[in-house]
């Protein structure tokens, strides 16, 4: 067992693949505390609807996929973070709301286009 992870970490890409592995875990534990408390505890799986919605517009519409949802995605985050300082909405109602208009846009390309696959 431990010949098999010594022999493992002989390639260069195992090395840096667990040291970027550990740097996230850690990144990941700081932000996560202050994600929670600020309520953006949805941020992720909003932030992945909108690129889900995205990607299925860009590949309608003939776009590379890559190049057109990551600016979308900047500024889904950087509208949510407005919406989220707005007192009146609560920041996990924004980012619902968020998803949620992306996932119908999605679906609307899907009629559209005729693609029957979910």
């Amino acid at each position: 067992m431990i010949n098999a992870i010594i022999q493992m970490l002989q390639y260069d890409f195992i090395r840096r693949a667990l040291v970027v592995g550990v740097l996230i875990s850690i990144v990941a534990a700081l932000l996560g505390v202050t994600l929670v408390l600020k309520r953006y505890s949805m941020i992720g799986d909003g932030l992945s609807h909108v690129t889900f919605g995205v990607l299925t517009v860009a590949l309608c519409l003939g776009f590379a996929p890559m190049i057109v949802s990551i600016p979308v995605v900047i500024v889904a985050s950087i509208l949510l973070l407005r919406i989220g300082n707005n007192k009146k909405i609560n920041t996990d109602s924004a980012i619902a709301i968020i998803s949620s208009s992306s996932l119908a846009i999605r679906y609307c390309c899907n009629i559209k286009f005729n693609w029957n696959e979910y």
